[in-house]
């Protein structure tokens, strides 16, 4: 199997949970439906288009994360939209009416707490069948090329990466020091050692064209940027290496 390794990294990250409303909250690593989107503003595939392109069927992402998660929390001031605050208009003096609070404040935005990723930095695994797609994608990551600006999660995230390698890996069988996020599912046994970390999400893995969620599964992780000692399901062997490996997540 064709895999090209890249390196993804910013200031700030954001991949929100799906199931938080008034002060979200950001998964540790980015889920498959965010890193179609990046492969897809690199490439510039549509909106419309890319969901189809970059669907399970034809291509797979894994992500190892490359330093410690790190999590903070800060304020957003949002543009209030509510009960239509920004749509009267003053016909004497053509400027918006300007709705007030309950102490005569003009309401002109609302602060809402978001959780951040800090300095995330990641490496991406990326197969699809379409090797001249690889081709080109490999190409663009060479020549850090992009159609549209790559972010991590939100537009205000933006985003650098790095072309790593582009090699044939082979499956692997057995206890290996797994260097990357893997599906719960696939877990066959594990060998807990002094100071490993792991976490447990729950990721959005395909959203359509529509933006509807299709498909989400848990996935376990080490969030201090090392590996975990195990036997998994579709474990790939980490080129020029004995006993890493890698897994796809979605």
């Amino acid at each position: 199997m064709r895999v090209i390794s890249f390196k993804i990294w910013s200031d700030f990250a954001h991949f929100r949970k799906h199931y938080t409303t008034s002060s979200p909250l950001t998964h540790s690593i980015p889920p498959p439906s965010a890193l179609r989107g990046f492969v897809g503003a690199i490439m510039g595939f549509s909106r419309e288009n890319f969901p189809e392109i970059l669907s399970p069927e034809k291509s797979k992402f894994g992500v190892r994360v490359l330093l410690p998660i790190k999590k903070i929390r800060l304020g957003l001031n949002y543009m209030d939209t509510k009960d239509g605050s920004w749509v009267q208009l003053d016909s004497s003096s053509f400027r918006p009416i300007i709705r007030k609070d309950g102490h005569g404040n003009p309401r002109l935005h609302t602060q809402v707490r978001v959780e951040f990723l800090k300095d995330p930095m990641f490496e991406i695994f990326f197969h699809h069948e379409d090797y001249r797609l690889l081709d080109e994608f490999a190409e663009r990551l060479r020549s850090h090329r992009t159609v549209y600006t790559p972010y991590l999660g939100i537009t205000e995230c933006i985003a650098n990466f790095e072309f790593l390698w582009d090699a044939e890996v082979q499956p692997f069988q057995g206890v290996s020091n797994i260097s990357s996020a893997f599906k719960l599912e696939a877990l066959k046994a594990l060998k807990l050692k002094s100071g490993t970390g792991i976490v447990k999400e729950r990721l959005p893995l395909f959203i359509d064209a529509d933006r509807l969620r299709k498909i989400g599964d848990e996935v376990i992780f080490n969030p201090h940027a090392d590996s975990i000692v195990a036997e998994i399901e579709g474990a790939f062997r980490y080129p020029q290496t004995e006993n890493t490996t890698f897994a796809f997540i979605g």
